[in-house]
């Protein structure tokens, strides 16, 4: 076989196996589209900004963000660009941001997907902390977060990275929980 006949049968495949690949790309959209359709949407909002209340009719987190989804099927709330902020006491205002995010028909549970950057601003003597990591799960309730990705923290004087993190705001507790180093500086 000649050369150019080699390299003409290899050109022939190389499209047909671009082509299958395509179009099996195409068909999976297609489907996700389709998955959507079924599950139905019941409403959604563009542009949102809304305050999740416990049972008690207490603020327990303001929701903003880009777009939101209800699902008719079984009420959770999908998030675009999603913006948490979680106010517990005077003085310890988290603020949660992620690419997307998914919320429990409860409201006890959500997820927040993609990069998530967590900052506690500046307070008095308390420096500022800031957390960078992906697809962190928080409960409003026991106000906990939790992610088993890579974590880093940064603070004034110190900065650490890890895998996986669990973050009790409510005692301020954090915790890197494995391969954990980092760098302090005294001041």
């Amino acid at each position: 076989m000649k050369l150019p006949s080699l390299f003409l049968i290899l050109l022939l495949t190389l499209v047909a196996a671009v082509g299958f690949w395509l179009a099996r790309d195409a068909d999976e959209r297609r489907r996700v589209l389709e998955e959507a359709a079924t599950e139905g949407t019941d409403f959604f909002l563009e542009q949102y900004a809304a305050i999740h209340m416990d049972s008690l009719g207490e603020p327990r987190y303001q929701l903003r963000g880009q777009r939101m989804e209800q699902r008719q099927a079984d009420g959770s709330r999908w998030l675009e660009t999603p913006v948490l902020i979680l106010r517990y006491s005077p003085g310890a205002t988290w603020t949660l941001r992620a690419e997307q995010g998914w919320i429990s028909p409860a409201g006890d549970e959500v997820k927040l997907l993609g990069e998530v950057h967590i900052h506690r601003a500046a307070e008095g003597e308390r420096g500022p902390i800031t957390i960078t990591t992906r697809d962190t799960t928080l409960w409003p309730g026991p106000r906990q977060a939790v992610t088993d990705a890579p974590a880093r923290l940064q603070t004034t004087y110190q900065e650490a990275e890890g895998l996986g993190l669990f973050l009790d705001l409510r005692h301020e507790v954090l915790e890197l929980k494995r391969e954990a180093r980092g760098v302090y500086v005294p001041h």
